[in-house]
């Protein structure tokens, strides 16, 4: 099998993370951050990085860039989103037919030199197919820790309002928030039954299950993802999502969720919905705990991560 590495960005951001989790079902993987490789190349030469391990895997497409201007050789990369490889990143809407629009420059300096592309999710990874038709793109889907973002113990009891949350960083105009969750939030300004949270980064990758556990439902406002973490992640801890059609949500809601994933980014839609779900907090929870089911079916780590291992680093379970 060989020696391998992967190469994430920082300790402390999700693909960071997702990284370690990657390590610990891999029997012979070595993690580097861009800081790494950076410390790396100081002293030493790319040629002896690249003699040193016999599979080189980047976490994300941008990575897979800086590591292929620094020549290092990437034998396989996730794509995780949309940002990299097209042009109109901020506004293209995952969910209508409007057009990709490539950028050019990486379709012709990067992805020839990308052995593999593994996807996170379908529509991403038939866009790539569309967009570089030479390249060898596989769909590898997306996992999340249950055993960390779970349901809390005990229902919460004697709260009467809905709880709506929105997590992601606002200042990225696919997010929507300027243009799509503030126009909910303050439709219901005044409106005494519900109640908006949101966190831009303010609570660390292991306490956001603190964050969802508090819901009664998850925004979603995205014009498009690569998956949708937060989606996962609060399915995870028995919230349901009321979004956007992006990334995985859809995919790994339970069947009964899937009214709550709209074709559309008007706030109107939005607004509707949430009041047709105003004191029906008891049916919401109901439809979250089936959530939780079905990402314990089918979206935990020891279920998709083999597929990551098998694509990325040519392992066979």
């Amino acid at each position: 099998m060989g020696r391998h590495l992967l190469i994430y960005d920082v300790d402390w951001w999700i693909l960071g993370k997702h990284a370690k989790v990657i390590q610990r079902h891999h029997p012979d993987l070595y993690l580097m951050s861009i800081q790494d490789l950076d410390r790396y190349l100081e002293q030493h030469s790319s040629e002896e990085l690249n003699q040193a391990y016999d599979r080189t895997c980047a976490m994300c497409l941008g990575i897979a860039a800086y590591c292929i201007f620094k020549h290092i050789r990437i034998d396989a990369s996730a794509a995780v989103s949309y940002y990299y490889f097209s042009q109109n990143y901020e506004t293209y809407r995952e969910w209508t037919n409007n057009e990709l629009i490539p950028d050019p420059e990486f379709l012709r300096l990067v992805i020839p030199r990308v052995g593999v592309i593994g996807a996170m999710n379908e529509r991403l990874s038939r866009a790539l197919q569309v967009t570089a038709p030479q390249a060898d793109v596989q769909y590898i889907g997306h996992f999340v820790d249950h055993r960390l973002f779970r349901p809390l113990d005990t229902p919460r009891e004697g709260r009467a309002h809905l709880v709506v949350g929105w997590a992601g960083d606002p200042a990225k105009r696919s997010k929507n928030y300027h243009t799509l969750y503030k126009h909910i939030r303050e439709h219901f300004r005044n409106d005494e039954r519900i109640r908006f949270v949101e966190t831009a980064g303010a609570y660390a990758y292991e306490e956001m299950p603190r964050f969802y556990q508090q819901l009664d439902l998850l925004l979603i406002t995205a014009a498009n993802e690569g998956s949708g973490a937060p989606a996962l992640e609060a399915y995870a801890c028995g919230v349901p999502v009321l979004g956007t059609h992006v990334g995985n949500i859809k995919a790994a809601a339970h069947p009964d969720a899937y009214g709550l994933i709209l074709d559309s980014d008007n706030p109107e839609d939005f607004i509707a919905s949430i009041h047709q779900w105003i004191g029906q907090k008891h049916e919401l929870a109901g439809m979250g705990q089936k959530c939780r089911r079905h990402i314990e079916s089918f979206w935990t780590m020891d279920q998709v991560i083999p597929l990551w291992l098998s694509v990325l680093f040519n392992l066979k379970k």
